[in-house]
């Protein structure tokens, strides 16, 4: 009849292993997926041998091992603590636990299957003996104390050495494997270092090529995006600079919140282009000295969508498309064209709408003069949280107060 055996794992995978390995070898095994369950395993199949993780939860190893140990009908079956600690503490706890021997991770199958059908062929003659005496052992100060088989030490001991031994020979094999493998790689790097230094010649003036151009393109890309805000401008004579001030603006809050330079680079370009869609406006409205009315208001508006119908088929690194369609948008939903609201507004069209509407109070319009930076830092910080982002609202604010930014 096939020797029976208990393995308590909580990893499927690990137990999966285990039962595999001992499968092969003809014993029948049951598996518990922790310290618990396998005290009801135990007391229902009776097996001639526990093999435990310690790490469990419900109940770990060592408890899963004290409580078998103390139970007279349990008491005599052998006891496997399977675990990943090697610390002379974890080896005490598991003998002060009353464990027979101990295993560590990771093990071969050949040293788990010799370990185990040793213990099998000893049977239970570890447990019958009364030879059990007071043992005390010193760790780190304290003394730990406990009654034990001197036989059954030597094995607990012995088999946790074993084990270390084993691990130690692999690690050295692995090292001598990896010595080899460097020697050959020097060997190999010797020989097509003249090759390879052409090679990265070659990658190097590719590099700094590619470098150029990509300091030429963006070059090229600011100078069409200022020429797009000029032309804008034009436009409007009474507005001229605007753009050019939401972008540095924009671009003090976030490098102020720590956000990039790339998305710091993306804000400027948006900055410069968030109103382009004002081209569609006839001057004589833009102009206007007096108040709008609704049909004017209304077209005014428009240019946040007609903006991004503008931009949205080029291909720019940033959303600046979408940070252009979101410019008056407000968190609580009251903004324009589309009333979204919250998270929903991309940050930097948040970052947009705050440096938008501190620059139109604090400079003249043609319906009404120069309102100040006071009172346009009072709108924003008297909305904050509703219409516009508090960070962004409390970043601003220091700028001006702290005078780390003014508008040039």
């Amino acid at each position: 009849m096939a020797k029976r055996i208990c393995i308590a794992e909580d990893s499927r995978t690990q137990a999966k292993i285990l039962e595999e390995i001992l499968a092969k070898r003809g014993y029948e095994v049951i598996v518990a997926e922790d310290g618990m369950d396998g005290l009801y395993k135990v007391n229902e199949a009776m097996p001639d041998l526990i093999i435990s993780d310690v790490e469990m939860p419900r109940m770990n190893g060592y408890e899963f091992c004290r409580t078998v140990k103390t139970d007279e009908a349990l008491k005599q079956i052998p006891f496997v603590l399977l675990t990943l600690l090697t610390n002379v503490k974890d080896v005490v706890k598991g003998l002060e636990a009353g464990a027979d021997y101990y295993i560590t991770k990771p093990y071969s199958a050949d040293v788990l299957g010799e370990t185990v059908e040793s213990i099998l062929i000893a049977g239970k003659t570890l447990q019958n003996g009364s030879s059990a005496a007071d043992v005390a052992i010193e760790i780190e100060g304290r003394i730990h104390r406990f009654q034990a088989d001197p036989q059954k030490i030597l094995n607990f001991f012995h088999s946790t050495f074993e084990n270390l031994v084993s691990r130690n020979e692999s690690l050295s094999l692995t090292k001598q494997e990896l010595r080899k493998l460097n020697t050959h790689l020097g060997e190999k790097v010797r020989e097509k270092t003249r090759f390879l230094e052409g090679e990265i010649a070659e990658r190097i003036k590719a590099e700094n090529a590619l470098k150029d151009n990509l300091g030429n393109m963006r070059k090229t890309l600011d100078g069409t995006v200022r020429a797009l805000a000029t032309t804008i401008e034009m436009r409007d004579p009474y507005t001229a600079g605007h753009q050019r001030r939401v972008a540095q603006l924009s671009c003090a809050i976030g490098r102020k919140m720590g956000f990039t330079q790339e998305f710091i680079d993306g804000l400027e370009v948006m900055g410069f282009l968030h109103d382009i869609g004002k081209i569609i406006v006839p001057a004589e409205i833009l102009s206007k000295p007096g108040a709008l009315n609704e049909f004017e208001f209304n077209i005014i508006k428009a240019h946040a969508h007609a903006g991004y119908n503008i931009l949205k088929g080029i291909e720019f690194p940033w959303p600046v498309a979408a940070a252009t369609i979101q410019h008056h948008e407000r968190l609580d939903g009251s903004g324009y064209p589309d009333g979204l609201s919250g998270e929903t507004i991309i940050m930097e069209a948040r970052i947009l709408a705050v440096a938008d509407v501190v620059e139109a109070m604090a400079t003249h319009r043609p319906y009404r003069p120069a309102l100040g930076t006071e009172i346009a830092l009072k709108e924003i910080a008297e909305n904050s949280g509703t219409r516009y982002d508090p960070a962004v609202v409390e970043v601003c604010r220091t700028l001006f107060t702290e005078k780390e930014f003014n508008f040039e």
